[in-house]
């Protein structure tokens, strides 16, 4: 048979006081800026064909 009072004394033993927190609370968030658009706005493909086929 299982003793009752070893795995009660383990119980004390092991407790450790932190507060309780649900699944919400574990993610993280971080404000951040885009990144600057690489072409500058401008459809470099068109302007492309425009220049060299046009």
């Amino acid at each position: 048979m299982a003793d009752t009072g070893t795995s009660r004394d383990l119980e004390q033993r092991v407790h450790v006081d932190l507060p309780r927190i649900t699944v919400d609370q574990m993610t993280t968030s971080q404000d951040v800026t885009p990144p600057p658009d690489p072409t500058g706005g401008q459809d470099v493909d068109t302007e492309f064909m425009i220049r060299h086929f046009g």
